[in-house]
C-alpha cells in the first residue's frame, strides 16, 4: 500500500543571512506544498524516482541501483543531492536495503519549481517523514542551511526561528497583521542558488550589534499595528543587509518609482520579495514585466 507525504513551503520574512549567526527570523507558511507518494518494489532492489510540476509534467527521473545508492546513467546535480540525502539515511539506517526490496517514489508540487518555497527543505522533510528520521538531523548533514526551512515547513505556521549554540530554536507565533491587505508577494523570475550565497555571507566579519538589531526588527514587525512602521522596519532591515553583502537593495534596482516599500525575501536578486504599500497594485509589477505575484491570503495559509 502506498504511503503519502506532504509539506508546505515558506517564505522568510525577515532575517535572511543574518539567520546563520544567531538572528531571529520570522516564517511564513505558504498554501503551496509538494507531496510524495511511497510504493514498494518486491524483489527490484531499485529505487525508482519520478517528479512532476504543477501541469503534471515529469521534469526530473532516476534510478538507483540498491543497497549501495549507484546512480544508474548520468550524474546531474538534482541526482548527486538526493544520492547524498539516501546515503545519510543508510548512515542512520544501516543495511535498510538489504532486504531485496525497491521503492518507487513519485513527487508533484503545485507551484512552478522555480519559485523556490524551501522545496530542498520540503523533500527532506517528506523524505525523513518516510524513514523515521529527525529532518533537522537530515538537513544539517547534506545542506549548509541553518534549518530555518526544516523548522517552517516542519510546523507549517507562522514562526521565530534563531540558532542557539548551533541548536535550532523555534515557536509559533500570530502574524495576520491588519495591514496585510497591503501586501504583495512578486515572483522576481529568477533564481538564486541558496547554498552559494550562503557560503559568501559565511565568510564576512558579523558584529552582534547587527545580529541584534535584526532580532528586534522581526520583534518589532511582530507587534507592528501600521504599515507606516512595517515600511520602516523592512527598510531599516534592507539597509543592514545591503551594507553587509555589498549589494543594492531590490527596490533601488528595480522598483524606484514605487510608492511604498519592497524588501527581498530569501537570497538576494531572485526568488519573491515583499511589497508593501497603501495603494498595492498587481498592475504596477505587471507593467514592469513581473506576472506573477500574490496578495497575503492567496499564498499565505
Amino acid at each position: 500500500m502506498a504511503k503519502i507525504f506532504k509539506s508546505h513551503g515558506k517564505l522568510m520574512i525577515t532575517g535572511e543571512y543574518f539567520v546563520l549567526r544567531g538572528a531571529k527570523s520570522l516564517l511564513l507558511p505558504t498554501k503551496f506544498y509538494q507531496d510524495m507518494t511511497v510504493s514498494k518494489l518486491d524483489k527490484k532492489p531499485i529505487i525508482s524516482w519520478e517528479s512532476y510540476d504543477h501541469n503534471h509534467k515529469k521534469w526530473f527521473s532516476v534510478e538507483f541501483n540498491l543497497p549501495y545508492i549507484t546512480i544508474v546513467g548520468k550524474r546531474t546535480e538534482q541526482k548527486v543531492f538526493l544520492k547524498k540525502i539516501l546515503d545519510f539515511v543508510i548512515k542512520k539506517i544501516p543495511k535498510i536495503f538489504d532486504n531485496n526490496i525497491g521503492l518507487k517514489i513519485k513527487t508533484r508540487m503545485d507551484f512552478q519549481r522555480n519559485w523556490g518555497l524551501g522545496s530542498s527543505a520540503i523533500l527532506i522533510n517528506n523524505l525523513s517523514n518516510y524513514f523515521g528520521l529527525d529532518p533537522f538531523e537530515v538537513s544539517k548533514n547534506v545542506t549548509n542551511s541553518s534549518c530555518a526551512d526544516i523548522a517552517s515547513v516542519v510546523t507549517s505556521k507562522p514562526i521565530t526561528y534563531s540558532l542557539s549554540n548551533k541548536k535550532p530554536l523555534y515557536k509559533h507565533v500570530n502574524f495576520n497583521p491588519e495591514f496585510s491587505k497591503n501586501l504583495l508577494f512578486v515572483f522576481l523570475n529568477k533564481k538564486q542558488s541558496s547554498n552559494k550565497e550562503v557560503e559568501k555571507f559565511k565568510s564576512l566579519k558579523i558584529n552582534d550589534s547587527e545580529i541584534n538589531s535584526i532580532t528586534q526588527i522581526t520583534n518589532e514587525i511582530l507587534n507592528c499595528k501600521g504599515i507606516d512602521d512595517f515600511n520602516y522596519l523592512i527598510n531599516e532591515h534592507e539597509k543592514i543587509i545591503s551594507n553587509k553583502i555589498k549589494r543594492k537593495p531590490v527596490k533601488n534596482l528595480l522598483f524606484n518609482d514605487f510608492e511604498g516599500s519592497i524588501k527581498s525575501l530569501g537570497a538576494w536578486g531572485g526568488d519573491f520579495v515583499l511589497a508593501s504599500s497603501e495603494n498595492n497594485s498587481k498592475n504596477y509589477f505587471r507593467r514592469k514585466g513581473f506576472e506573477t505575484s500574490f496578495s497575503y491570503d492567496e499564498i499565505i495559509t
